[in-house]
């Protein structure tokens, strides 16, 4: 399987060299996540609930005190790649103000930055990669199409120097897990941890007449039946896009345990497990009651958002990287919680999806010739008070075991989000189990799902036809 994988890369790359050489001019637009090969079985147990950040002294988002490079040091370039670094995203003000306090730190070392889509770095990567002239240092999700990049040596493993750095200690367990390979490797240095929760106009649901949150499925279309007689769209879901595949995956897992929805992905046995085909029958069941919004086969992610924050649609699924974009006026009405179950589910609570992969700091190739200035960006970007900006200005979920945030900070849907306790169980995303390879045709595939009409029978072909043709 790896030669296989490795063959397939090295004829692709050489392909779309040429072809993608010109397209590497930066975008803006911000985005979230996707996937890659998969291990055989998945975690028996539902993942662990992320850690609560501690409460800190009074400005622990300060910069600290760094000692100033002297004038006459030879002038270093970093080049970084992201997608926060759009103020469109929220993670884009704190990662700038750490940018500047980093240079103004070591004066003989300076950032150039080139944004883009979090789905289009892999594609501009590779390429730069291939002429010699990758960036130094990338924030990536993992493990959407980054999974093969350190066997690849597009990346180099951060293993030791977790513990030379003398980071390794700072991390919950669980997060530099979700970051090792097959190997045994630590392949980027954890940075962001996600949700992809329900979100709740309760606005809305109330003047429909529905006092709470539904917690069933027969609850769940009820509630849909009178937020459409009050004249809204119930539960928006970005159909023609990645995060109609994520809901998708939500759907599938109300039905299976964690073992089994990545035993299915990962082996491609969607007609074998009558779990899983059960789980797409609840789904055409939702989208035939009426549920999902008018034409959500058609709309992306960004406007399904719009549709939630503009109060047409009464509930959405959508992650943490989000929490702090909703208009402040609507903050008051929105409840985030679990997706409602069917009846035989495994689970007790509604469930929430939950992943450590949200986001890696990634060393490449071309970084380890930099490594003494990238060592110095690295042990500053990882300071607690650095993470904390992410944490207290756009809700992010911390990689670490205490992070020193002012509590009086937070967003208020990312405290909602650690109030949960026992009243949500957290399941697995898919990207760990489904191979890069047919990644982009399964997602085809539940998009399809999504368009009336279409029945269980042909989503269930079409997603064993494209796994097939992706692994062959």
């Amino acid at each position: 399987m790896k030669l296989t994988r490795s063959w397939f890369t090295a004829c692709s790359l050489m392909i779309i060299l040429g072809m993608l050489l010109a397209a590497c001019a930066p975008t803006a637009t911000p985005a979230v996540e996707a996937p890659p090969a998969a291990p055989t079985t998945a975690p028996a147990e539902p993942t662990a609930a992320p850690a609560e950040p501690t409460a800190a002294p009074a400005e622990p988002t300060e910069a600290p005190v760094e000692p100033t490079a002297a004038p006459e040091e030879e002038q270093i370039v970093l080049k970084i790649m992201d997608n926060w670094g759009s103020q469109m995203d929220a993670k884009g003000p704190p990662l700038q103000s750490i940018f500047q306090d980093f240079m103004k730190a070591y004066p003989n070392i300076k950032i150039e930055e080139e944004i883009f889509a979090d789905t289009d770095i892999p594609t501009k990567v590779t390429t730069a990669y291939l002429a010699g002239e990758e960036p130094d240092i990338i924030f990536q999700n993992y493990p959407y199409m980054t999974k093969d990049w350190r066997q690849d040596g597009i990346t180099i493993p951060v293993t030791d120097l977790l513990e030379k750095w003398g980071l390794k200690d700072r991390f919950l367990p669980e997060a530099l897990a979700q970051y090792t390979d097959a190997e045994g490797e630590v392949v980027s240095f954890p940075l962001e941890g996600a949700s992809w929760p329900m979100w709740y106009n309760m606005a809305i649901l109330k003047e429909a007449g529905v006092e709470k949150v539904p917690t069933t499925i027969d609850e769940l279309i009820e509630a849909s039946q009178k937020i459409r007689a009050a004249g809204y769209q119930p539960l928006v879901v970005a159909g023609a896009d990645w995060a109609g595949q994520g809901f998708f995956n939500v759907i599938n897992s109300t039905l299976m345990t964690n073992q089994e929805f990545g035993e299915v992905y990962a082996k491609g046995n969607f007609g074998e497990s009558q779990n899983f085909v059960d789980s797409v029958k609840l789904l055409v069941k939702l989208r035939d009651a009426g549920v999902f919004a008018d034409n959500s086969e058609g709309l992306d992610v960004d406007t399904m958002v719009q549709q939630f924050y503009d109060g047409k649609a009464a509930m959405m699924h959508a992650g943490s990287w989000s929490f702090a974009e909703p208009p402040e006026e609507m903050m008051k009405d929105i409840v985030i919680g679990g997706f409602p179950l069917p009846e035989g589910s495994p689970w007790a609570k509604p469930i929430v999806p939950f992943t450590y992969g949200g986001k890696g700091v990634w060393i490449t190739r071309n970084g380890a010739e930099k490594m003494d200035a990238v060592e110095k960006f690295v042990k500053f970007f990882f300071q607690p008070e650095m993470i904390a900006r992410f944490v207290e200005q756009a809700g992010m979920v911390s990689p670490y075991k205490t992070t020193p945030v002012d509590e009086s900070k937070l967003n208020p849907l990312f405290v909602q989000s650690l109030n949960w306790g026992d009243s949500v169980n957290y399941v697995d995303v898919v990207d760990p189990y489904i191979p890069v390879t047919a990644w982009e045709d399964l997602t085809n595939v539940t998009k399809e799902s999504y368009i009336p009409g279409t029945t269980v029978e042909k989503i269930i072909a079409d997603l064993i036809a494209a796994w097939q043709r992706n692994l062959q």
